[in-house]
């Protein structure tokens, strides 16, 4: 046994879920140490649709733009017959952008690159993560949580104030904390993913084919990575072994289910044997130990909601538990299984539906659905995940009704103008950061924040003239939903946390005071 370590936070999994988490504490200042139990960093598309939502966060960590340089361009998808024949042609993942966002309402970008930008970013705060370290033990008490891992043959104690399970949906975190992982495998439902090489196929366009049992067969070219990425069902036999799939696997699919002459496979990047589980957890955490995205919840791949929720969790958790590290009141971290939870659930029925809704063998209704589904009409959720929202939880208090927006709704962005300058001032400016933001709408004075304590709050006035923020067009108050006086306090995550028409100077330290329950 190895010296024992410390830290303030031990990271399990350094996939997109873990690697957000370690950015977001590590630039508030949190000791993270992020262990991942494989020998070398994953290459391959995977999870490739970052959603609008995730792209928000992403801009806040500081990773957008170096994902933009990766993003696949928005080629069309043309979906054949059983006879090999075109019968639609549209492009897919067509989302409307984020009003008032300088970004598309969808990105495509391989996963190695949505990682490889976080570990960059991750680095520039000095920390690494620590491949080959396996998590083989746990233990806790009141006061930390001790991971026992195991690298290069050798195990060391790890000590730390909490742990992150982000290791997917086979978690060893969640194991060893005794978390339930309650729901049902899919067994006629197995697929086969990865990237090859492709020959005798138009580049120019991703093809489809929805017919014949067994679901859709896929092939997407991925320009900035020099692949196709593809997605087959896998046949059902019942002593098919998932290590031994190949290339050669793929090629036989192909040709029973498409058959299309001249086209040939090669060079496979990677290759994965997905089982379709409809998986979560009944809670969260357990004492000193948390979990976030596939370690938490599992669904269909239909809708490409899984790493985006996965994200959302852990920039939900990471400025409270940078709080809590701070000495705000433990109670806070309740309200991550409080807010989170219900999310999951919504996810895990919106993706069952909508994977039941595209299954079936005619081509003309299943590309309609599809195509449905990424132009932003999928009749069972918003995949943009811009929606969600956390009304109702304890950390939402509207004092009045007088705006529109309501505490637990997204905070939008839009544009101002500095009075001194002219210059125009985008709102997601002002939120970037680990702060709370204060926007005073009006001219009433603003509450005091000066005693609010663990917690930094900037303070932004909004009016029509004078010593403020110029809301030339009017877009701000129609976004906030405010006529005349409003005050609208924004959280760290880009949540209302409060709301309010009429305040007294105590309205944010009276609501800072009770920040977790206390």
């Amino acid at each position: 046994m190895e010296a024992s370590g410390t830290t303030d936070v031990i990271i399990v999994g350094a996939g997109p879920v873990g690697l957000a988490l370690a950015c977001d504490l590590a630039r508030r200042g949190v000791a993270v140490r992020i262990v991942d139990r494989v020998a070398a960093h994953q290459v391959g598309t995977r999870a490739r649709g970052v959603r609008a939502r995730t792209q928000e966060v992403f801009e806040d960590l500081g990773v957008l733009d170096r994902l933009a340089e990766h993003a696949e361009p928005p080629l069309p998808t043309r979906f054949y017959d059983a006879d090999g024949n075109v019968v639609r042609e549209a492009v897919m993942y067509d989302a409307p952008p984020v009003p008032g966002a300088p970004y598309p309402g969808s990105l495509m970008v391989g996963q190695q690159f949505t990682e490889a930008a976080l570990r960059e970013r991750l680095e520039s705060f000095g920390t690494r993560v620590e491949l080959g370290t396996e998590l083989v033990d746990l233990a806790q008490d009141l006061d930390q949580v001790t991971a026992t891992v195991r690298f290069e043959g050798r195990q060391e104690d790890i000590r730390a104030r909490y742990l992150v399970g982000c290791d997917g949906g086979g978690s060893t975190a969640r194991k060893l904390a005794g978390i339930s992982f309650l729901g049902e495998t899919w067994e006629r439902q197995r697929m086969l993913f990865g990237n090859l090489g492709v020959d005798g196929l138009d580049d120019s366009a991703a093809h489809m084919w929805a017919n014949g049992p067994g679901g859709m067969l896929t092939l997407s070219p991925m320009p900035n990575s020099g692949t196709w990425f593809f997605t087959a069902p896998l046949p059902e036999v019942d002593d098919l072994d998932p290590s031994a799939v190949s290339v050669e696997t793929f090629a036989a699919i192909f040709k029973a289910r498409v058959g299309l002459p001249g086209v040939r496979f090669r060079d496979p990047v990677y290759l994965s044997v997905y089982q379709v589980n409809v998986r979560m957890v009944d809670r969260y955490r357990d004492g000193r130990v948390l979990l976030a995205g596939d370690a938490a919840h599992v669904h269909t791949p239909a809708g490409g909601q899984g790493m985006n929720t996965g994200v959302q969790d852990a920039y939900n958790l990471g400025w409270k538990l940078a709080q809590v590290l701070r000495g705000a009141p433990e109670p806070l971290l309740d309200t991550y299984e409080e807010e989170r939870l219900p999310i999951a659930e919504h996810v895990l029925a919106s993706t069952t539906a909508r994977g039941r809704h595209w299954s079936g063998t005619d081509t003309a209704r299943v590309s309609e659905r599809i195509i449905g589904t990424f132009q932003g009409k999928d009749p069972f959720s918003d995949v943009s995940q811009l929606s969600v929202t956390y009304r109702g939880s304890s950390l939402a208090r509207d004092l009045d009704e007088a705006t529109g927006i309501r505490a637990g709704d997204r905070a939008p962005d839009t544009h101002c103008t500095d009075p001194a300058t002219g210059a125009r001032v985008r709102l997601f400016d002002l939120f970037r950061g680990t702060h709370f933001t204060l926007l005073v709408f009006g001219y009433r004075p603003a509450p005091q924040v000066d005693d609010v304590q663990h917690c930094e709050v900037r303070t932004h006035r909004i009016a029509n003239s004078g010593n403020a923020l110029i809301d030339t067009t009017g877009e701000a108050h129609k976004r906030y939903g405010v006529d005349g006086d409003g005050l609208v306090l924004i959280r760290p995550d880009g949540y209302v946390a409060l709301t309010a028409g009429a305040w007294d100077d105590h309205a944010v330290t009276d609501y800072f005071e009770h920040l977790g329950g206390s």
